[in-house]
């Protein structure tokens, strides 16, 4: 028995009158919590708009397309009956289906009555916050998949061996999923290939609206910064050796432009993982526990999904307002950042989070070092070097079919690489001379605060750049 069913029955034992389940999987839930239920001696019953009331045992049904009627039929149910709704977050904010079930709650308490809606989306109206209770269904075991593996053998009568190390990475599917993604990979290789799952997996981060997908990018298209990427490959042999501890992850602080996107990129293919952005504030939806639910659905979904390379770009402005929640949003953002600080703490599967950020002051008010303590190690992006800047020019090069003067980086002294990009594009357009007199460095605009965060770093960061100084005015930086 998994968690979920285990914690449905408890619940029910309990008394408690109304719970909601969010899951794709309605039928699965449904059918896996009414066989428990019923070892447990209730009866019971489903309805949907289509198909009315139905006993779940006999499966006799009665029409029943009007969603206030199966509420006010389960008084007329037996004691000791469970109730399952479908679809019911279309009606739930009725007012009549609304305050049905607040004067229901008391009659379900006494009767041994209990109310399931099943749903793939979380809708809890305020007046009803306090007598649903959620409970999550888990998506299929290993075990589970094997099952349906071996089942499409035997009923295809197909001549294939059932790899559970092939089957594993279906996991974080649902069985639907799941046995498309098996068909497929039967279909294209004949087999049950890891990597057609794999695949299929990832359709799962675009359906969900929740998260979007990035290409990796090639180690030899990030120019400098090799300190940083000495440490990654470094960390790639903590996901290849399960004897070692598994990395986390890294923040990466630095100016805008200095690279801090494209070595999150840069992260997912050096670890060959997929990369998936994690956007915390596109997360936050109008109704009551709508964010908290979205939040917690997403890194579930990154957990089945896993391993995979987790970006939190610009972290400290999708968290901005953790200290004045309670009185601008009514806690929704302290709430989501507890459940990202508790899951980064606690989540075992294998995973590695880049999360970057322009203004550390900012974060360190947000989170007052308690987000600081779940990475590995924190990474100060500065400007680059002479060296770095002729790196960042060469490959600039390659990528516009250009033939700067690399000479040209000594000219380029307190640039970040999107400006050295900027300027490339610019010279094939107006010229060299006249893309350079239309730079405006964002160092010479923020001369205070670059020096400030790179005083703040030579004590609490390593140094991403390799040359071990900053660029502007011959300023060193030891690294401790």
């Amino acid at each position: 028995m998994n968690n979920g069913c285990q914690m449905f029955i408890n619940y029910i034992k309990a008394g408690y009158p109304l719970l909601y389940v969010q899951t794709y999987e309605e039928e699965r839930a449904i059918l896996s919590f009414t066989n428990i239920a019923q070892e447990a001696g209730y009866a019971c019953f489903s309805w949907d708009i289509v198909a009315g009331l139905r006993d779940l045992v006999t499966g006799q049904a009665r029409q029943m397309p009007d969603p206030l009627k199966p509420l006010q039929a389960i008084v007329s149910l037996p004691e000791g009956v469970i109730l399952f709704l479908k679809d019911f977050h279309r009606f739930i904010n009725a007012v009549e289906i609304l305050r049905t079930l607040k004067n229901l709650v008391p009659v379900l308490k006494a009767t041994d009555r209990h109310i399931v809606l099943v749903s793939p989306v979380l809708q809890i109206p305020v007046e009803l916050e306090k007598d649903i209770t959620v409970l999550d269904f888990e998506l299929p075991t290993v075990a589970e998949l094997l099952e349906l593996a071996n089942k499409i053998v035997q009923d295809n009568a197909l001549d294939i061996s059932v790899d559970e190390r092939a089957i594993a990475a279906a996991k974080g599917l649902t069985l639907a999923e799941a046995e498309n993604a098996m068909a497929l990979s039967v279909i294209l290789e004949k087999t049950f290939s890891k990597k057609i799952l794999e695949q299929e997996k990832l359709q799962a981060i675009r359906k969900s609206g929740l998260m979007e997908l990035y290409e990796p990018v090639p180690e030899s298209e990030l120019g400098g910064l090799e300190n940083l990427k000495k440490y990654i490959r470094n960390r790639k042999k903590g996901f290849e050796n399960p004897a070692l501890p598994k990395p986390k992850g890294i923040l990466l602080v630095g100016l805008p432009g200095a690279g801090k996107s494209l070595s999150a990129k840069v992260i997912a293919s050096v670890l060959d993982f997929p990369l998936i952005r994690l956007d915390i504030a596109s997360l936050k939806g109008s109704l009551v526990g709508e964010s908290e639910a979205k939040m917690r659905q997403a890194l579930a979904l990154i957990d089945a999904v896993s391993p995979c390379v987790v970006w939190l770009d610009e972290i400290e402005k999708a968290l901005g307002g953790v200290q004045s929640s309670n009185r601008t949003d009514g806690g929704t953002t302290a709430a989501m950042f507890g459940i990202l600080l508790t899951w980064m703490q606690e989540s075992k599967t294998p995973k590695y989070i880049v999360a970057t950020c322009n203004d550390i002051d900012d974060l360190l008010s947000i989170s007052q070092g308690a987000l600081l303590r779940r990475f590995d190690d924190i990474f100060f992006i500065d400007l680059p070097s002479e060296e770095e800047r002729k790196s960042i020019l060469a490959i600039m090069n390659r990528k516009y079919n250009t033939n700067l003067d690399l000479s040209l980086a000594s000219r380029m002294e307190g640039w970040t690489g999107a400006e050295i990009e900027k300027f490339v594009i610019a010279s094939i357009y107006d010229g060299v001379e006249e893309a350079f007199a239309n730079i405006k460095p964002i160092f010479y605009q923020n001369r205070e605060k670059i020096e400030k965060a790179r005083e703040w770093a030579r004590h609490n960061a390593r140094l991403a750049n390799g040359s071990g100084q900053a660029t502007q005015s011959g300023r060193k930086l030891k690294i401790n």
